[in-house]
């Protein structure tokens, strides 16, 4: 049983690989079951992990997902730990033949492009609550009025930035962070949006 040969380039490490150069046939399905690859970059944020599924099924297929991760540091060892978000995949690949997986694998590991946290964080890894619950609150119900008053209350550099990036930003809203915005990117941000086309026909 030889391992498979995969062309993994710096910045990757491995978890384990269990990916061998044998087929799925009768006599070796019982052989494919549970994770058969795992590498990860903390360059690029993102693991790729390999499957069969289902398990040990002669009808099932190799599964291949490219997974984001959220650093996380971790006071106790004081080193940099990496989450998973496993429930929403960035990519996913099926395919019941073993070269068209590692071709597909091999030519992601050379191309997949980082990941950008962004989360609002006290210093990397670790994540400000408040000031991050105030972003979800706003990616899920929108530029509310609630929303709006808590960013601008907030004093924070990037979240009012995100309020002028935002579709629905009014204009009072964006005179109001000309005028006290948390610092001089905020402001001058706010200036050019006042001078764009939008707000001038107001």
């Amino acid at each position: 049983m030889n391992l498979q040969p995969l062309k993994i380039p710096s910045g990757w490490s491995v978890g384990w690989n269990l990916l061998t150069e044998t087929d799925p046939t009768e006599e070796t399905i019982h052989e494919f079951t549970g994770s058969l690859l795992l590498v990860n970059s903390s360059t690029l944020l993102k693991a790729i992990d390999v499957c069969w599924q289902p398990e040990a099924d002669i009808n099932g297929a190799y599964q291949l997902q490219v997974i984001l991760l959220l650093p996380k540091f971790n006071s106790i060892t004081n080193t940099m730990d990496y989450e998973g978000i496993w429930e929403a995949p960035e990519l996913e690949f099926t395919t019941q033949n073993r070269l068209e997986l590692i071709e597909k694998l091999n030519s992601l590991l050379f191309t997949l492009k980082p990941y950008t946290d962004t989360r609002i964080l006290l210093k990397p890894g670790i994540v400000d609550e408040p000031n991050e619950a105030i972003r979800q609150d706003l990616l899920t119900n929108g530029l509310t009025n609630q929303v709006t008053e808590s960013i601008i209350a907030s004093n924070h550099k990037k979240l009012q930035e995100l309020i002028l990036d935002h579709k629905d930003v009014s204009k009072e809203v964006v005179v109001e962070l000309f005028q006290y915005g948390a610092g001089k990117g905020v402001k001058n941000k706010a200036k050019q949006l006042l001078r764009s086309k939008a707000f001038k026909k107001e």
